[in-house]
Order: C-alpha cells, then structure tokens, then sequence
C-alpha cells in the first residue's frame, strides 16, 4: 500500500499517493519510499529507511501534538470513531467512547465537560465527530503509562 502523500507533494518519480486510512491496513504493510516518506510518521521518530537504526529515539516535540491536531488521518480516524459511536444508544455512548479510549469509565466531571461540549443535542454527528477528535489529542490517549 502507497503512503498517503500531503498536497502539494513534489518530486522526481513522485509514487501515486495512497488512502489516508492505508486501506485500514497496518503500518507493516506501507510500502517506504525514501524521498516520500509520511510526514505524519516523521512527527513521531519514525526510523530513516536508509540507515541501521539500533534503538528508536523519543521525543515529544510540538509537531507532535500539531500533527495529531492537524493530520488529514486523525481527522478522518475521529470521524469513524464518531460514526461508529453514534450507533450506541445515548446512555451508553460516552461510557463505551471512555472504555474504548482510556481503558476506564468516564468521571462526573468528565461527563458534564463533556455534555457542555456536545450541547443540547446528544445525536449531533458533528459534534461527536470533533469530541472524538479531542479525545484523541488527551494526553491519556498518547501516552502509555
């Protein structure tokens, strides 16, 4: 599967840009081309092709929280996720969207943050979408403890 390539991407045997969700396959499976590398793999310290590396670096650097911010994937990610939660029945969504995401139930306070930025109306696709977005950007999701 080709990497997906940013707009605007440029060069001398420029390979066709894959899905955004590469084709809901797993990273093993992205084909690595050295002069079109994915930046949003970049963000996080993926290895250069091109060199032996024995031990992967990290960091946590601003573009990290950007790309998750940002990135065409994690948009589209949130937006499946947000779909996919808009089945559950009302009482149950944030109870299954907290499980899924952290591993726990959601606190009262969670709750009521969360009910003040969905609004009045619970079944708005729109507004889920950009909560599973931020639930994504929430610390607890990026880091493993």
């Amino acid at each position: 599967v080709f990497v997906n390539l940013d707009p605007g991407t440029d060069g001398r045997g420029l390979p066709p840009s894959g899905p955004l969700d590469g084709n809901g396959r797993r990273t093993i499976y992205m084909g690595v081309r050295r002069n079109f590398m994915s930046t949003f793999f970049q963000a996080f310290d993926m290895p250069t092709p091109f060199t032996c590396i024995g031990k992967r670096t990290q960091s946590n650097v601003p573009a990290q929280a950007l790309a998750m911010m940002n990135s065409p994937f994690v948009r589209e990610m949130a937006n499946r996720w947000a779909e996919s939660l808009i089945k559950v029945p009302a009482a149950d969504r944030l109870d299954v969207a907290y499980t899924a995401a952290y591993g726990r139930k959601p606190s009262a306070n969670e709750v009521k943050l969360a009910m003040e930025f969905i609004g009045k109306d619970i079944n708005d696709l729109s507004a889920w979408k950009d909560y599973c977005h931020v639930m994504f950007n929430v610390k607890e999701f990026i880091f493993i403890r």
